[in-house]
């Protein structure tokens, strides 16, 4: 009877930890996995963000619409890191010049989400590099990077940039996931080209925002389902969630950096600025945009907002 009993119970357990372990590759799969992030998106409330966002759309967008057709603009593909196609839209100026901006977009979106910003930096004479990073919008790739192998691919596109212009003078600008992925390629050993990194709202490490993110929009525990979704992402994605850290890298980098955070991010909490800004050792610069959520600074406070970037670029040359 007690061998019976003790067959039930180790059957039922194995079958309680099947499921389970169904439900994080599930988890995994919808977090980093490629394909609409609409139904993550939902979990988050963004509404404000989203309303400015549209508002933003509806005022600027035969603008930006007129800018796109008139302009000499391109698109091609950039090898990844891993060879994996990446997507990048390309708007030259004109007339001749050498500076450039790489925008990089943040999660479950593309490179037309910043369409504002690209369109800000062309204005003031900077050719501008918008790519879709790994698994959004046209690029390939199976997983998300969480700005881990994205900083790879950006400095990919730096090499490319620079092999057609050795003369560039390169500037780093990303939002949230963007932002962090920006960071994470300026801690490496990058060429003179690259003057200046504009970070908007970047997360501190991917592990500690996915945990948070757990915790405070469905109520679980980051331990141990973080580890879980690590592991998962080690032996699926082939890197390791700890290491796409944009607090453990700031440190190394020597470029000229410019920190800016939403005074009422939700998604970011904003002393993750401060954190980042004070482990900083390169020259630096910290702006935080007073009632701005998640990822829209730009666009609630446009004018100290562009001025304090444009100033800090002229700065750094």
């Amino acid at each position: 009877m007690k061998t019976r009993n003790k067959l039930l119970l180790t059957a039922g357990l194995s079958l309680g930890l099947a499921e389970f372990a169904n439900e994080m590759g599930a988890v995994f799969e919808t977090i980093l996995g490629a394909g609409d992030k609409l139904k993550l998106a939902g979990l988050t409330d963004l509404s404000r963000e989203q309303k400015i966002m549209e508002e933003d759309n509806k005022n600027e967008k035969e603008k930006r619409k007129r800018w796109e057709q008139n302009g000499r603009n391109t698109a091609c593909y950039v090898k990844g890191y891993d060879d994996a196609p990446i997507y990048c839209k390309i708007y030259i100026q004109q007339e001749i010049s050498d500076k450039w901006a790489v925008v990089v977009h943040g999660y479950g979106c593309d490179g037309s989400a910043l369409a504002h910003a690209s369109k800000k930096f062309y204005d003031r004479g900077l050719n501008v590099v918008a790519p879709d990073l790994r698994c959004h919008g046209r690029s390939g790739g199976k997983y998300i990077g969480m700005g881990f192998t994205d900083c790879r691919d950006i400095i990919n596109i730096i090499r490319l940039i620079i092999r057609g212009n050795k003369n560039a003078k390169i500037y780093l600008y990303g939002v949230s996931m963007g932002a962090a992925s920006v960071l994470m390629a300026a801690s490496e050993r990058l060429p003179e080209n690259v003057r200046a990194v504009i970070s908007d709202c970047s997360f501190e490490s991917a592990d500690g925002i996915i945990g948070y993110e757990l915790m405070h929009n469905l109520g679980l525990p980051p331990f141990p389902l973080v580890n879980i979704l690590n592991m998962l992402c080690i032996k699926r994605a082939g890197y390791d969630l700890r290491l796409a850290s944009p607090i453990d890298r700031v440190a190394r980098i020597k470029i000229p950096t410019f920190f800016i955070h939403g005074e009422k991010d939700s998604l970011v909490p904003t002393k993750t600025a401060y954190r980042l800004y004070k482990k900083a050792r390169c020259k630096k610069a910290l702006m935080i945009i007073k009632g701005a959520g998640h990822g829209v600074s730009a666009l609630v406070d446009g004018e100290r907002y562009w001025r304090g970037v444009f100033g800090f670029i002229e700065r750094a040359g």
